[in-house]
């Protein structure tokens, strides 16, 4: 499968390598949840999860316990982390607290084509926001903004030059429990970004 071309519910994100069997079963998971951490808790809606090598297996698989990224509640809908290419048209799942991306919009919707913070964008992500318990769909869609500014505009855009929007994933994603609107801070005048902006508070 191709995690860029395709819909993979996750991805190796990489390997861990024991230096035996005890090992592989005893260490592998945790280690891998090292090694997956900061990716997992970038996304909105992912989890770790560690491939442990059978006894048979250990030697085929080179010593090693994969080490995966999966949505939790859905696909995880493309490439993450380091493996994605910039230009890569994010799906909302796929956003990570950091990342930069210049909306484009289209018939249909938009495209989140990803970009270097460096270069003129529109959006960079700062984070995820739960919506409430039962909130519908259409409630969702509505109230993104909302959640989003409610938890992040105080420290993200205290000012009249930046505001604070909310994406959400599509109906049948909410459905299955990826009810969260992604947050992005975005100046005020629609004109495009150049830099990251800093974390409020970071030097």
């Amino acid at each position: 499968m191709d995690c860029a071309d395709d819909w993979p519910d996750g991805q190796v994100a990489s390997v861990d390598t024991a230096t035996d069997y005890a090992d592989a079963r005893a260490q592998g998971a945790r280690r891998c949840g090292s090694q997956t951490k900061a990716v997992v808790d970038a996304l909105p809606d992912a989890e770790g999860y560690a491939v442990l090598p059978t006894r048979d297996g250990f030697a085929a698989a080179d010593s090693g316990t994969a080490c995966l990224v999966l949505g939790r509640h859905t696909a995880i809908g493309g490439e993450v982390g380091r493996f994605r290419d910039e230009g890569s048209n994010l799906w909302v799942g796929q956003m990570s607290v950091g990342d930069c991306w210049d909306y484009k919009e289209v018939d249909d919707g938009y495209k989140a084509p990803l970009t270097d913070c460096a270069k003129p964008h529109t959006e960079q992500v700062i984070g995820a926001v739960q919506a409430p318990d039962k909130m519908t769909y259409k409630k969702g869609i509505d109230n993104a903004n909302k959640l989003c500014s409610n938890k992040f505009e105080s420290t993200w855009a205290p000012g009249p030059e930046r505001v604070v929007y909310g994406w959400v994933a599509d109906r049948s994603d909410w459905d299955h429990g990826f009810s969260k609107a992604v947050c992005t801070v975005s100046r005020t005048d629609n004109k495009k970004t150049t830099g990251k902006i800093p974390v409020p508070g970071s030097v």
